[in-house]
């Protein structure tokens, strides 16, 4: 079990460090499929801090809990993810659901359960 563990964090670390990278890099193409259309040079600055922290809050979470094989560290990325998606879904059900939604709450929810795997069969030993 613990190998699982290992995989889905390590998955969970990837996601996260490609998707900050990603919005670093070319965030008016992040922008566009974030829904920020047209991208203004505020929502650029914002992209480039906001989801690029998020992202990358969540891949050194999960680094944490890869290079210490303590499980809870994993716990914050499933956090993350978490309101995230708890987000979208209550747009979802306060201004219904806009086009393309479903895969980000599929993609989403699957961060957090491998955040989850991970954070339950990693180890939890005191320091």
């Amino acid at each position: 079990m613990i190998w699982i563990a290992r995989v889905t964090g390590t998955l969970v670390f990837l996601f996260s460090l490609l998707l900050g990278a990603s919005a670093l890099i070319n965030p008016e193409r992040a922008g566009e499929a974030l829904g920020f259309v047209p991208l203004t040079d505020m929502g650029r600055n914002s992209i480039r801090a906001d989801i690029v922290a998020f992202a990358w809050g969540s891949a050194l979470l999960s680094a944490g809990g890869l290079f210490t094989g303590r499980g809870r560290w994993f716990l914050g990325a499933a956090t993350l993810f978490g309101i995230a998606v708890s987000g979208r879904i209550l747009d979802v059900i306060v201004a219904g659901p806009p086009e393309g939604v479903a895969p980000a709450i599929v993609v989403e929810l699957i961060v957090v359960a491998f955040a989850l795997i991970a954070a339950k069969w990693l180890p939890n030993r005191a320091a």
